[in-house]
């Protein structure tokens, strides 16, 4: 049953389409062109009339020509509907392009009837059944990012900015700030021991979207140390940052960055270090830092700096804007090696993300 008709309109040249109708209506409809009208009706049943254009303005009885009846119907009816216009091209009739009026998500239904033409009732237009539900599932088809993961443009370059030693919320505070003034992120590398003491800090950083990682528990040198100390040291970390923020960190940094064969055998997190070192915990001074990090910096650096000094969150506060306005993104390891497409493995060091 149609409880509502789909009406589309194309425009078809019936001149040569009467021939087949010329016994009934005669060459002079066929020469001087008519109007067809088709109709499918609840039953399935199609019906077609021919009006004839002959004469502009004189109503014509259309006829069924199924049943030879008169339907009632005048081609005057019929032509009073809004003409094609002259000039214009029917869309409907041109491969490839589709009715304005539908691509406004308008009813096909609304009728348009060309001077010499076929108007076609409860038959959808041809592809435009399927140009609806393909839109339809393009606007579905939103890309889901993996948790903690921005959307940014991979076309650009980046780099991570990456902190030490914290937390210590006089100096991590200020980095967070200045990071979301221009819409960027970093990781943090923290010392276990230390996230006690400043649980609101850390629990902001996982808040506003900064990633917390593996510092060890106590700063331990692992290549002191043995297997079980080395894994106790990793394990002690994870379990304290994860108790305060609820998020487990996924990566770590070597206090010093040492290692040996024991250490990579013994940590089951990829080690993150640098390429970048801008020595801030030796020289104490904003512009040093400012120096280390301008000029050399390039897409896909990972830049050391740490979050206990002062000075350090003085050069931050001059370094994001400036790498901001040469197009840097600024983003956290994890965001790097994702729009990089480089896979962080276990026991893996990783100095850059080019």
């Amino acid at each position: 049953m149609f409880q509502k008709k789909c009406k589309a309109i194309f425009t078809v040249s019936i001149l040569a389409g009467l021939l087949a109708f010329q016994p009934v209506f005669g060459s002079d409809l066929i020469a001087n062109g008519a109007t067809m009208i088709i109709r499918v009706d609840e039953n399935g049943q199609t019906h077609r009339e021919i009006i004839d254009n002959s004469t502009p303005g004189a109503p014509q009885q259309g006829q069924d020509v199924n049943s030879g009846q008169d339907t009632g119907q005048t081609g005057g009816a019929v032509s009073q509907q809004p003409d094609a216009g002259a000039g214009q091209s029917d869309p409907a009739a041109v491969p490839g392009q589709t009715d304005p009026a539908t691509a406004a998500g308008q009813d096909a239904g609304a009728e348009q009837t060309p001077q010499n033409g076929a108007i076609l009732e409860g038959i959808p237009l041809e592809g435009q059944e399927g140009q609806q539900t393909a839109d339809s599932s393009d606007s579905q088809q939103t890309p889901q990012l993996p948790a903690g993961i921005r959307a940014l443009d991979p076309s650009r370059p980046m780099i991570a900015l990456t902190f030490d030693d914290g937390p210590y919320a006089p100096v991590g505070n200020r980095i967070m700030d200045i990071m979301n003034q221009y819409g960027g992120k970093c990781t943090f590398f923290m010392v276990g021991n230390r996230v006690p003491s400043y649980q609101a800090e850390v629990q902001r950083m996982v808040n506003e979207g900064f990633e917390v990682a593996n510092h060890t528990q106590d700063h331990k040198y692992l290549n002191q140390l043995g297997a079980d100390a080395i894994r106790a040291q990793v394990e002690a970390c994870n379990n304290t940052i994860q108790a305060v923020t609820g998020v487990r960190p996924t990566l770590m940094r070597l206090p010093g960055g040492n290692k040996n064969s024991t250490v990579l055998a013994n940590v089951n997190m990829p080690i993150i270090l640098w390429n970048v070192d801008t020595k801030d915990w030796k020289n104490r001074n904003a512009q040093s830092v400012i120096n280390s990090v301008m000029g050399n910096v390039k897409d896909g650096d990972i830049i050391l700096m740490h979050e206990l000094y002062t000075s350090t969150a003085e050069a931050v506060e001059a370094l994001v804007p400036a790498l901001t306005a040469q197009g840097f993104q600024l983003v956290t390891v994890s965001e790097l090696s994702y729009y990089k497409g480089i896979a962080l493995n276990p026991g893996q060091i990783y100095h850059s993300i080019p």
